[in-house]
């Protein structure tokens, strides 16, 4: 196996950065960065340019490697040529001997292609270092272009966000003392409402205090009268009562009068002589029960 084919395998088992793809299609075109405000994503841009100065010191080890390898030749080879030169009969040797003949050719055939190979890897490093680098600048240029590009697109859409703003908040503040004033001519309406509605209040509840002093004060009027009129009735009745009863007792006092002039007069006849007073054939006289009978009724008839 071969220099340029050892190489070409470290370059197909090599892992790239995916960057938004695959690495081929990202280094056929231009790498497809991620579109940020302010231009790349700096975390791609970075991620791509670290990928780059990697291969570049990849291609560099690869260089020295077989720089090591071709020096390693060449001492080998001039190994052998100390050794041929330090031998007796070193021409006769190489005639005589094929084995060594064969063993020196082909080192100096392996030698030569060492150095071919090489120079051809260090060539192929240098062309595709130069083309790897060559590649970045051109995406560095891109991006710094597209960047360029769209912090342009970015500031004009930037102004014209901020006139749209600027034109959204004049729209805005007019619209609010607009409604700030509809608002003041509303708490004024309201205000007024409020005054006429307590200054109508007022007046109903003066009017209502002098309905009520008024029906108060005729109620005390027609109370008075109706008392007036209570205590007269009252007066007549207790006057009319009164004569009725000094009618009655004075009459109650004529009856006790005669009552106790019957009494006196009875009295006066049981007072007599029993001689003197002729007595009913067949029964006594019960006086004494009689004049019992007029002291309870004459009693019974007094008023106080």
């Amino acid at each position: 196996m071969t220099t340029t084919e050892l190489h070409t395998e470290d370059d197909a088992d090599r892992r790239h950065p995916n960057v938004s793809g695959d690495l081929p299609t990202v280094l056929v075109a231009a790498p497809a960065f991620r579109r940020v405000v302010a231009g790349y994503d700096r975390f791609q841009v970075d991620t791509y340019v670290r990928w780059a100065e990697d291969e570049l010191a990849t291609a560099d080890r690869e260089r020295e490697h077989l720089l090591t390898r071709h020096l390693r030749t060449l001492s080998d080879l001039e190994e052998a040529r100390r050794l041929l030169a330090h031998s007796c009969g070193g021409a006769e040797s190489l005639r005589l001997s094929d084995r060594i003949g064969s063993v020196l050719a082909e080192a100096a055939d392996q030698a030569e292609e060492l150095r071919a190979e090489a120079a051809a890897d260090r060539a192929a490093a240098a062309a595709e270092a130069e083309r790897t680098v060559a590649r970045a600048e051109a995406v560095l240029a891109d991006a710094e272009a597209w960047a360029e590009r769209l912090t342009a697109e970015a500031a004009a859409r930037i102004a014209g966000t901020t006139a749209e703003a600027e034109r959204v908040l004049a729209g805005a503040r007019a619209e609010a003392g607009a409604r700030l004033e509809e608002v003041r001519q509303v708490e004024q309406r309201a205000a007024e409402d409020a005054a006429r509605i307590r200054r109508r209040a007022r007046e109903d509840a003066d009017l209502a205090r002098l309905q009520a002093r008024d029906e108060a004060l005729r109620v005390l009027g027609t109370g008075r009268e109706e008392r007036r009129r209570a205590d007269d009735a009252a007066a007549a009745t207790r006057a009319r009562r009164d004569a009725d009863a000094r009618e009655r007792r004075a009459a109650l006092l004529a009856e006790v009068a005669a009552l106790e002039a019957e009494r006196s007069a009875l009295r006066a006849e049981v007072d007599r002589p029993a001689a003197a007073v002729p007595v009913p054939a067949g029964r006594p006289l019960p006086l004494r029960r009689l004049l019992d009978r007029l002291d309870r009724r004459q009693w019974s008839w007094r008023v106080p």
